[in-house]
């Protein structure tokens, strides 16, 4: 059941009733006797003779069933009550009432413009149409029958985004990759530890370390980082070859190798001095004293200019590289055959800690995407193989659907705070130049310029991006 504020403000209770006396609910006069009515959002009250009024309600559950004839019932909630009325409208001029009715139904209505279904024994309903009915027979001339159904206005979607956004507090990606990485460990650890394979979980872990070591084969940068992201992938097959077979250890030792793959890739990112140097040679100090003055060297011949476009490129191609690999895993299926029930839960397990570390390195890759070089169509299909990743994970564990749960909203936090416009494209036949092309589309020659691979002579054709 949900506990959020938004669910916990609305008030599903009866309305106030008039009166519990039922004489003077209706009035204690014939002159002042309350009629049933109907009022359409702005709209005004058309009233009609009740005959019958059913309330309907419940609650929702969700019941599971078991081998071994059992089963389990959870309360998900109270189900939506529904009002459903039968009446008449009556009277030398029923006609007037009877189409004023109608209209008044035939007014569209939902939670945050509900009708209003005013009843002397019960008091007001805010209500939304669902059905109506109007009956008349020919020997019943001067009479309608009328047949309604409501359901009582509720808590609208938009209202609820409203008071959720006032009431979250705004998440730390950081923070909810750091909630991941405990609950999926500790989830993995709850899940195998009364049934396991041992063989299967050490070959498991193999396996699992070898793709993270080919993830890494993909990255570029200074040679002390790579070693470090190698020998947090090496802890896993250690621990495996010293017969350590605890899955708690094996798991903890799995999501620091994963995650420390993030680590380097921004510790490459941050270190941009280290990182172009690297890339351009700078750091082979016999090459420079060798090269001082040729001229042709591969630092020399680049300008500062040229260098930095390089190492951004080489920067988005780490990020890019290593986030389609984890996006990837939504799918992913581990090389071993289940044959006992063990084995199955080992695998099961495997998988499932593969793919909510997966998500975790995911949601903090792209938050490090760099928003001015990023189309609105690339940040769009990433959000969209990211719930598809999000979809693949077993999330009972409730621990680990906190955690997920943090991620998506702090990633989605934090692309909503891009202003990613969305991109057009124009088939350019002759090359233009960049400033002239620029005029041309109407956008930015830097923005153009972060779109599209911009040659020497700057000069554009083919498929242009612009906004």
């Amino acid at each position: 059941m949900s506990t959020s504020k938004s669910a916990l403000s609305f008030d599903s209770s009866l309305p106030r009733v008039y009166s519990d006396s039922w004489r003077k609910a209706y009035g204690q006069s014939e002159d002042t006797r309350r009629l049933s009515s109907y009022q359409a959002p702005n709209g005004k009250p058309v009233v009609f003779a009740y005959d019958s009024i059913n309330l309907d309600g419940g609650q929702n559950m969700d019941t599971s069933e078991y081998p071994y004839g059992y089963w389990s019932n959870t309360q998900l909630g109270e189900k939506a009550q529904s009002v459903k009325i039968k009446g008449h409208l009556i009277g030398e001029n029923y006609i007037a009432s009877r189409n004023k009715i109608v209209t008044a139904l035939q007014t569209a209505t939902d939670d945050d413009n509900p009708g209003t279904l005013d009843l002397p024994l019960w008091g007001r309903f805010k209500v939304v149409v669902i059905t109506w009915s109007v009956a008349e027979e020919k020997s019943k001339t001067g009479l309608s029958d009328i047949s309604l159904e409501f359901k009582r206005a509720g808590y609208s979607d938009a209202r609820r985004f409203d008071e959720a956004s006032k009431n979250l507090a705004a998440q730390n990606i950081d923070g909810a990759v750091s909630d991941l990485k405990t609950a999926s460990a500790a989830a993995f650890a709850a899940a195998v530890e009364k049934q396991k394979d041992v063989t299967t979980l050490s070959q498991g872990f193999g396996i699992l370390a070898s793709k993270l070591q080919t993830t890494v084969g993909r990255v570029q940068g200074a040679r002390t980082v790579l070693n470090g992201m190698t020998n947090k992938i090496n802890s896993i097959t250690n621990l495996i070859a010293q017969g350590i077979r605890a899955p708690a250890e094996l798991a903890q030792a799995f999501v620091s190798a994963a995650f420390g793959i993030v680590e380097g890739i921004m510790e490459i990112k941050n270190a941009a001095d280290e990182t172009a140097s690297y890339f351009m040679r700078d750091d082979d100090d016999d090459s420079e004293s060798t090269n001082s003055g040729n001229s042709s060297s591969t630092s020399s011949t680049l300008s500062p200019t040229q260098q930095e476009m390089v190492m951004q490129g080489f920067i988005a191609t780490n990020e890019k590289n290593v986030l389609m690999q984890f996006l990837s895993s939504a799918s992913y299926k581990l090389d071993e055959t289940p044959i006992t029930e063990a084995q199955y839960n080992t695998v099961a397990a495997l998988e499932n800690l593969y793919k909510a570390c997966s998500f975790g390195v995911c949601a903090q890759l792209i938050t490090k995407l760099d928003a001015d070089t990023e189309t609105y169509d690339r940040a769009s299909g990433l959000w969209k193989q990211l719930e598809k990743l999000e979809d693949s994970i077993d999330k009972e564990d409730t621990a680990v659907f906190a955690a997920i749960e943090k991620c998506r909203i702090a990633c989605a936090q934090m692309l909503l705070s891009y202003s990613y416009d969305v991109e057009l494209k124009r088939n350019i036949r002759h090359k233009m130049p960049l400033l002239s092309l620029a005029v041309y589309l109407g956008c930015d020659e830097d923005r153009l310029r972060s779109l599209n691979a911009v040659s020497d002579s700057f000069l554009m054709q083919g498929e242009i991006i612009y906004v």
